[in-house]
């Protein structure tokens, strides 16, 4: 059975081959998930936060099947700009389009009877997942410019952080491509959810950078151990590991205490959520804390809180007024129902804190309040994409799309 084969050999050869590391209930299962899959051809969709190491059991599927001498190649498909996308992927002929001044095999063309792993599938157009769903069902493709039916035999990983259902609801991806890219799930968890696992972790990252750069290696005093496992890793297991590896490197393998690691976390800016739970910044009706009842530790965590705090704000004041207006449409429409038409007073557009083309229908639209969001974020930060996708809280190139559909203006107003 598959579970006799989970021994310290094979844990042992996992972490020294991949990578995998932990022994908790949780990662214990996701390897045997692993030992299963590996050697059959299924598509396989690996979910999980940012950091949960998404890519590592990607190389590991690809390692521990029959494809492991044939090439993987790995893409991310948030990183390519749309217009490039199918291009890399399915190659193009020569005067395709412009720039193309050469022929070019894509990646699936490169990646023949090996595997290909695409990360940050979500962010795949809708005329792109077409053609991966030909691939996948077929097999066949054809390059950008040329009508020649080609035809691979091609492993598919797949990979993303988001909801994939709430996507194909939204009508973002294509229900057909995600069931068939859903034929097996691999779900990483969170490093908070398996925290017993960072001792291991950690001692791994650290020894493994100390032989890298020859010094000798110390370990962790037990109270930085502790430290360790107190925090709640936003940024998962790619966090905890650069920050292992900085101090190691710039310790040159002393022992590990606590303050090396909080200094090295202070230094770097570490996310508030980094920050263990007793020392967390409090927030109530009458606001943050003062920064002097605050651990020293925590001050630079409660002025990028502060930051946040403030940039928010804007966004909310326009949500709030829109849905402040919209109380007030449905109040002078009840009122208008109890009184002859002509003596219902006419709403000057002037009054409306919106544009000329916003009507009370349109109060409604969920289209235009989100068009009225992002070009409040646009002008709050003079058009920098970057900042104004970080406070909507979506990619750049998910933001660029926006711009483009709705037509908006990415300069201050």
């Amino acid at each position: 059975m598959i579970q006799d084969l989970l021994d310290d050999k094979t844990m042992d050869f996992l972490r020294d081959r991949f990578g995998i590391i932990g022994e908790s209930n949780i990662m214990r299962d996701i390897m045997l998930q692993l030992l299963k899959v590996a050697p059959t051809d299924l598509t396989v969709l690996i979910t999980g936060e940012t950091g949960t190491g998404k890519e590592v059991f990607a190389h590991a599927i690809h390692g521990l099947s029959d494809r492991a001498t044939q090439p993987f190649i790995s893409v991310n498909c948030g990183a390519i700009p749309e217009t490039l996308l199918e291009s890399e992927l399915f190659g193009h002929e020569r005067g395709a389009f412009t720039g193309a001044v050469e022929q070019r095999k894509g990646f699936f063309e490169v990646a023949h009877k090996g595997t290909i792993f695409l990360d940050e599938i979500g962010e795949m157009p809708i005329a792109t997942q077409v053609k991966l769903l030909r691939i996948l069902e077929s097999g066949e493709f054809s390059r950008i410019g040329s009508s020649e039916v080609r035809k691979v035999n091609v492993r598919v990983i797949t990979a993303t952080n988001r909801d994939m259902e709430y996507e194909v609801r939204n009508g973002r991806f294509r229900q057909d491509l995600y069931f068939r890219l859903n034929s097996f799930q691999l779900r990483l968890p969170p490093l908070r959810k398996h925290s017993d696992d960072i001792p291991l972790l950690a001692e791994y990252y650290a020894s493994r950078i100390a032989k890298k750069n020859r010094f000798s290696y110390r370990g962790f005093t037990e109270e930085a151990m502790t430290f360790l496992t107190s925090l709640s890793w936003p940024g998962n297991i790619r966090e905890l590991r650069n920050v292992i590896e900085t101090v190691t490197t710039l310790e040159h393998g002393k022992q590990i205490t606590e303050s090396m690691l909080s200094q090295q976390i202070r230094d770097h800016g570490g996310n508030h959520a980094t920050i263990p739970s007793e020392y967390s910044i409090m927030i109530s009706s009458q606001g943050y804390q003062s920064a002097s009842q605050l651990p020293q530790e925590s001050d630079i965590v409660f002025r990028t809180l502060l930051e946040m705090k403030n940039e928010l704000i804007e966004i909310k004041r326009a949500m709030a007024a829109i849905f402040e207006k919209t109380a007030q449409l449905e109040m002078q429409a009840q009122r208008a129902a109890e009184q002859s038409i002509t003596e219902f007073p006419v709403i000057s557009s002037h009054a409306l804190p919106f544009p000329d083309e916003y009507s009370p229908d349109t109060m409604f639209n969920l289209e235009e309040m989100e068009k009225q969001i992002i070009q409040t974020a646009l002008t709050k930060y003079a058009g920098n994409r970057r900042m104004a996708a970080k406070v909507l809280g979506i990619s750049e190139r998910t933001l660029y799309r926006k711009i483009t559909d709705y037509q908006l203006s990415d300069s201050a107003s």
